[in-house]
């Protein structure tokens, strides 16, 4: 049966495209030519903890950022009782700031540029990649073996960390003043766990850090948007996700469902809701295990009287899979005290919940495709929560995640929500 005969092309919408040869519908050619570069590289002026500040000059198109940390070999006295677990990297960060052009100036915590990394990548292989990236797990023997790198990304506004549907480039060349990014680490030392019995001493100081910038170049400069139009009397809108920093709530010694109150909600569309849950022995002890994130056994959000996002008896998972590209986790270890002043560390999986408010919507236009989500109008919502045991250190994270736009004009730029 031909297409012209076919019941089904008579009643479905749609436009007809040719699925055998190439033509303007189904070919696209960049506009603009452009080439890419990471030369531009800044350090960090404190190696023991504290502030750097980053300025990166409104110029060339600014994609990802990527920073570098390298920890010095130790002695075998030094190493004698430490360890280091997988993902320091990010366990170094305290957290960090930024402002583009003479936008307001936001902070994510050093937790969330990594729960915001891996639930950008499209697998969860990659995500699991991105985090044994930011620093390989290492035992006393490891670390007496050599320097110990790690490379973490820093997942903000503008950018997406993968190549898998990635944002165009924010076109800093529309500013005329600088975007500036701030981090605030925490001391080397404290990124070590220590055995009982240890006579080890961990590093107070980084042997290096860096700050390293991928930039988006016209081959021909009169290309630029500023170029070819008065930015004085137009704008430009780039679309962007805007996560707001998180909030860390302890929670009740109780093995029932919970109630908690969510709130500091700014005005604008939310999207979703992201959420973990840790203990306090595993992030404050001798022995760092930042990175267990527990799974709620039931969940319930609700705001203003409705249901939106129930999930019991651990369902969470496949209503996250299923609505999005992947399991909401990524492969992480848990390391333990082996009583003889070393350590053993266990395989499990680190997981996070999403409580959306937006339909679902995950392809390679995710980035430029504004989806709706809800106006938090009271600034109230309400979660009911079981966490898997009765324990007193039980710690509830929320990042909420908006709907922006990034709207650049008369060489500066500022939020609309």
């Amino acid at each position: 049966m031909s297409a012209s005969h076919s019941a089904q092309a008579m009643v479905r919408t749609g436009e007809v495209v040719d699925l055998y040869y190439y033509d303007h519908e189904t070919s696209k050619k960049q506009a603009f030519p452009t080439s890419i570069n990471t030369k531009y590289v800044q350090q960090f002026n404190n190696l023991t903890g504290g502030s750097s500040v980053f300025t990166i000059p409104p110029q060339q198109g600014l994609q990802d950022i990527v920073c570098s940390f390298v920890l010095p070999a130790l002695t075998n006295a030094d190493a004698n009782g430490l360890a280091l677990n997988r993902g320091w990297g990010y366990q170094l960060i305290n957290r960090v700031s930024f402002r583009y052009g003479g936008s307001s100036q936001y902070f994510m915590t050093g937790a969330q540029l990594l729960q915001n990394a891996v639930r950008a990548q499209p697998s969860r292989e990659t995500a699991s990649d991105l985090f044994t990236l930011g620093g390989a797990a290492a035992l006393p023997a490891d670390l007496e073996a050599g320097a110990q790198y790690a490379s973490i990304v820093l997942t903000l506004p503008h950018a997406s960390p993968s190549g898998v549907g990635k944002a165009h480039p924010f076109p800093t060349d529309l500013l005329t003043q600088q975007v500036q990014v701030t981090i605030e680490l925490n001391p080397p030392s404290s990124v070590f766990s220590v055995s009982a019995g240890s006579t080890g001493t961990a590093p107070t100081s980084l042997a290096a850090a860096n700050f390293q910038v991928q930039q988006v170049i016209f081959n021909n400069a009169g290309d630029a948007l500023a170029r070819r139009v008065d930015m004085a009397e137009n704008a430009y809108s780039f679309p962007c996700e805007f996560v707001q920093q998180e909030q860390a709530i302890a929670l009740a010694n109780s093995a029932a469902p919970q109630s908690v109150v969510l709130t500091g909600f700014r005005s604008g569309e939310v999207k979703s809701i992201q959420c973990w849950l840790t203990r306090t022995g595993d992030t404050s002890g001798v022995v760092k295990n930042p990175w267990t994130w527990y799974l709620p056994t039931t969940l319930e959000m609700s705001y203003a009287g409705d249901i939106y996002a129930r999930f019991d008896a651990q369902s969470s998972t496949l209503w996250n899979l299923i609505n999005g590209d992947k399991y909401p986790g990524w492969a992480s270890i848990a390391l333990a005290d082996d009583g003889a002043g070393s350590f053993t560390s266990a395989s499990q999986v680190s997981t996070y919940v999403e409580l959306p408010f937006a339909q679902p919507f995950i392809n390679e236009e995710e980035h430029n495709t504004l989806v709706h989500g809800k106006p938090i109008t009271n600034g109230i919502v309400n979660l009911l929560l079981q966490t898997p045991s009765a324990q007193t250190d039980w710690v509830l994270h929320v990042s909420y995640v908006y709907n922006a736009t990034l709207l650049m004009s008369q060489g500066t730029a500022d939020y609309v929500f």
